[in-house]
């Protein structure tokens, strides 16, 4: 069974509005953003009276002579082909995927899932997995498909909690609720896999891993199942 993963779409977050719109202003001895020469280059500030990212429930700034005015969101999909190998009644198959979100002066994103469980076509017949629409454990015999974005233990130790880089003073994605518990799967066209806790900023990079499974049963179809797996990553506000 091989799994396809892809990115179609994504969204930066914009600090305007119909009534206002706000540019950086600096208060301090000065600085220089384009230091160089043949050898080095390099971005420089003196003299700030203040820097780092404060926030409330109604606003967010970011204070520093060094922090750029343009919002970003970007979503890069690490991991293009997953082939979770030939099913099995007796066993589970795994396997796992990676992708990872960075951000800058945003308030916040998601990633979603929208793709239907992994199918076959072989002329007028065709079947898909059935998706496991709520949280449960492998169960080899039984036919299912679900995911998680933790690592686990069961059916094999496989997959990875989400990485902040450099750490989570920079990065504050997480797993979403379902997805992020230990050995425990489901899967569900349109839910919500990663988010930014509420009334934070989703600035930095965080890397994350799917981890996949697959279970048959004895009457499960025979076939090549192939699922491109699209995820869309959103900025919140």
């Amino acid at each position: 069974m091989i799994v396809v993963l892809a990115a179609v779409n994504q969204a930066a977050a914009q600090y305007s509005s119909g009534n206002y719109k706000a540019n950086e202003v600096f208060f301090g001895a000065g600085g220089d953003t384009n230091q160089q020469s043949a050898n080095y280059k390099a971005s420089a500030s003196a003299g700030a009276l203040g820097v780092g990212q404060t926030s409330s429930a109604n606003y967010q700034a970011y204070s520093g002579f060094l922090t750029p005015n343009e919002p970003f969101l970007e979503m890069v999909i690490d991991t293009s082909l997953v082939d979770l190998g030939t099913l099995d009644p007796n066993s589970t198959n795994t396997g796992t995927a990676a992708f990872h979100v960075r951000a800058y002066v945003d308030s916040g994103y998601s990633v979603q899932t929208v793709s239907q469980p992994p199918s076959y076509t072989s002329g007028p017949q065709s079947h898909t997995l059935a998706a496991m629409s709520t949280l449960g454990d492998p169960s080899p015999g039984t036919e299912q498909f679900g995911i998680n974005l933790v690592a686990n233990t069961v059916p094999t130790s496989f997959g990875a909690n989400p990485s902040p880089s450099p750490n989570g003073t920079y990065a504050n994605g997480v797993a979403a609720s379902g997805y992020d518990t230990p050995n425990k799967f489901k899967y569900n066209a349109g839910d919500t896999l990663v988010q930014t806790p509420a009334g934070s900023s989703g600035w930095g990079l965080t890397d994350y891993t799917i981890s996949y499974i697959a279970d048959s049963a004895a009457f499960t179809p025979a076939g090549e199942y192939k699922m491109v797996h699209d995820l869309v990553v959103v900025a919140t506000y």
